[in-house]
Order: structure tokens, then sequence, then C-alpha cells
């Protein structure tokens, strides 16, 4: 069987990627989101990651997509805008088991104490799956490609890259170090990963001097956009076909409503503080999740009637881009964050930001230049932001065209293709010598 493989592995014209998204399993992350497993392994592409791997597949090699489930539906489908195929695998009997004693009804209230416990045990049994290891055994990828390094999930692939004899290559979506499970072992596990793509300079510096991590093997690589769609066009036409009035001005923001990580409820009290004073502006938030009906009980208590809109999930990349058009800026207030896809597709368009300076924001983000920044959780900041934008519009209207050059310059396919693939290559180099 090792031969086999062996030579399976000389016939490829393309590395093969094995690729890990964050979530343990399918049910803790992307259910939120309303899709089921074969609209996720064949048509949805609303995340980071899917901007990544569908830059790999067309540029550097040919990937699977492995997500763990505790009931997978379909075996394997190909993606079709993405490109890559995407194989369900069912997660470890142990931690079937573990997740369902969780989430009992009648008793997980009384498990929430212990949840970084239970997470920590959780992250690495999921990926411990005899389904798993026969799978990456008949597929014998070359480069395993991970999203983030915060559990015992890296840990597993770590030691999984090493019984393959493969490079293994990590990058960063924004989980804050502090909350790290199990950091004790990923202060080894980490330095064992042949390349780390960081969010930020700042977050490179912080691996070399927390975790001893050499610089060599550290990238800054922000996530790609597509800037042909992602690209400045007549604002009134946009308004128009999102039904908007181009007469009015817009405040956009765009994600998850998790209110405890995007703090879009600080953005729906700025906006109502303002909201008078400039009466020829709406706020648009395009979104959904948790947080939604209270976030739009909020929305109708402090706001004028009607000035903030809940558009609700939008995932056509080209409505999207109408959206960034139609605004004055981008708003975002989270308390964290690796880099934010909208950052990149928001200024793809031309159209500034106004952030929590976190993550790997003000990579492109600079102050006056392309944007605004204020520190997490200072909401004054965050008003008087929303108030300098207002004032004045023709100092916004000067900075949409650098705001654009520099998201050409580093969010563009061809500026993360050539990082992208000399972080593949050289890691593959290393295995071949």
């Amino acid at each position: 069987m090792e031969k086999q493989n062996d030579q399976n592995q000389l016939k490829r014209e393309r590395p093969l990627i094995a690729f890990f998204d964050y979530p343990d399993v399918f049910e803790d992350f992307y259910s939120h989101y309303g899709i089921d497993q074969r609209t996720f392994a064949t048509t949805w592409a609303n995340t980071g990651s899917h901007s990544f791997i569908k830059l790999i597949q067309a540029e550097i090699g040919d990937v699977i997509w492995y997500e763990f489930s505790l009931k997978p539906e379909i075996k394997e489908a190909r993606h079709e805008s993405v490109g890559c195929r995407v194989k369900f695998i069912r997660s470890s009997v142990f931690h079937h088991l573990l997740w369902k004693l969780f989430y009992l009804p009648k008793i997980a209230w009384r498990w929430q104490r212990f949840y970084r416990a239970y997470a920590t045990i959780a992250s690495y049994l999921a990926t411990t799956s005899l389904s798993f290891f026969k799978t990456i055994l008949k597929d014998r990828p070359d480069i395993i490609f991970v999203q983030d390094y915060a559990s015992g999930r890296f840990d597993v692939l770590v030691l999984t890259a090493k019984l393959l004899n493969v490079p293994l290559i990590a990058f960063h979506t924004g989980s804050p170090v502090d909350r790290h499970l199990a950091k004790t072992v990923r202060r080894w596990t980490i330095r064992l990963a042949d390349c780390l793509i960081a969010s930020s300079r700042n977050e490179s510096e912080l691996l070399i001097n927390r975790y001893g991590v050499r610089r060599e093997r550290l990238r800054v690589i922000l996530t790609p956009i597509d800037t042909e769609i992602y690209q400045p066009i007549d604002r009134a036409s946009a308004c128009e076909k999102v039904s908007l009035d181009s007469t009015r001005r817009y405040f956009l923001f765009i994600g998850r409503l998790d209110d405890d990580v995007k703090r879009v409820s600080a953005i729906i009290r700025a906006f109502s503080v303002i909201a008078e004073k400039h009466n020829d502006v709406d706020l648009l938030i395009v979104g959904d999740g948790n947080d939604a009906d209270k976030l739009r009980q909020l929305a109708f208590e402090l706001a004028p009637r009607g000035r903030i809109k809940f558009l609700g999930w939008v995932t056509e990349a080209e409505t999207k881009a109408r959206y960034y058009n139609s605004a004055e800026c981008l708003v975002l207030a989270s308390w964290r964050e690796g880099f934010p896809t909208v950052v990149g597709e928001a200024m793809a368009c031309g159209t500034p930001v106004l952030s929590s300076n976190v993550g790997g924001v003000s990579e492109l983000v600079v102050e006056n230049k392309t944007g605004w920044l204020f520190e997490p959780g200072d909401d004054e900041a965050l008003r008087a932001g929303l108030d300098n934008v207002l004032s004045n519009p023709k100092i916004v209207s000067k900075m949409r065209p650098k705001v654009r050059k520099t998201a050409e310059s580093r969010v563009s396919a061809d500026a993360v293709t050539a990082n992208l693939r000399d972080c593949f290559l050289k890691a593959l180099k290393k295995y071949d010598e």
C-alpha cells in the first residue's frame, strides 16, 4: 500500500493539499449560517477560507477540504465555484458521545462552567477518528494546510503531518492567544509548523516572542479578494440595483450578528446618537446570527424609525459589491478579528473603512489615508468617527482612489498568489531534499 501511494504521488502533476478549517465539526459552526452539508460542499462560499482555497486550487495545487461532522450526510462532492473537492468525515465515537452529553437539553446549562475543559478535550477527540486516519492515509496529501492553531485540532494535524512526512502550513483567523486551548502543548507544536501565515506584523512578533517561532517560518499574507468583482462602480447605478435611494448616504456593516465579538450594538448606539444631526444617512446591516432579534429590538428602541435596515445574509459577491459602492464607509467595532475579509472587499471597491484597531485591519487601514481606526471598546471614538465621515464628504471622496490602490497591492489575486506560491513551494522543496 505504501509503495502504491508513493507511486501515486510521483504521478501527480500538481501537489495534493489537504485543508482543514477551524471548527471541530460542521455542526459547531456552519449550521448557524442556515446551510446544509450539500450546499456547503457544492455552492456556499462565504468565508475567507473559501477565498484562500479558491486561489490555491486555481494557482498552486489540488485541494481536498476535509470537513468533520457528527453525522455526515454526503461523502464527497466537487465545489462548483471554489473548484476543490470536499470530503465529509465522521468525528470519533468519543467526540460524538462527549458532544451529545454536553448538549443534553436538560442538563446543558450545568456544564457551562466547564466549557473550556470540554472544548479542549473535544478539539482533540474530533480529529482522532478512525475514518479520518484511513482517509488521509489513502489520499496521501503532499501538504497539510490548516486554518488557525488555537486548539488541540492543530496539535493532532501537526503530528499527522509528521507521520506522513509532509509539510504543514497554518494561517491565522483571529483567535486571541490568551484564549487558545491547551496553550502549554501549543508552545511545542506551533514551532513544528513549516510555515505560519499571520494576519499582521504584530501577530508575527507575538509568535516570535511568546512561542519562539523562527522568523523565517512566518509570512504576513492577507485574505485574497477578487478585485474584478469587487471594484469601484457608479454609485447611482449601485444604489439602484440594490433598491437604495442614491440621494441618501449610508454606513455599512457586513458580518455575523454575534454581538459578543462583532459589537454591532455599539454601532447601532453610535449611529443613533448622530442620526438626528445627519438626517440624510441610514445604517445598513448585512448579515444574520444568534443576536439578530436582540439587535433589531435595540435599533427599534434607539434609532429614528426606518433609519437602520437589516438586510439579512447576502451571499452573491456582485450584490455585496453594490452595497460597498453605495456606502460612505464600512464600519466595524469588533473586539477581535484576524484579517476581516469584508475590509479587503470594501477597500477593493474604493470604500474607506472605519474600524476598531484589531487583528490585521491596520495592515490596510491607515489613519486618514484609507480609513480611520479607534481602540476596541472606545464607543465615543466610534461615534466621533461616524460624525467625521459625514461632516467631511470631500475628504472621503478624495480618499477612494488610494483605498482601491492599496487593496490592489495587498489583496488582489496576483499579490496574494505570489506570496502563497513562494510559501508552498519552499515548504515542499524542504521535504524533497
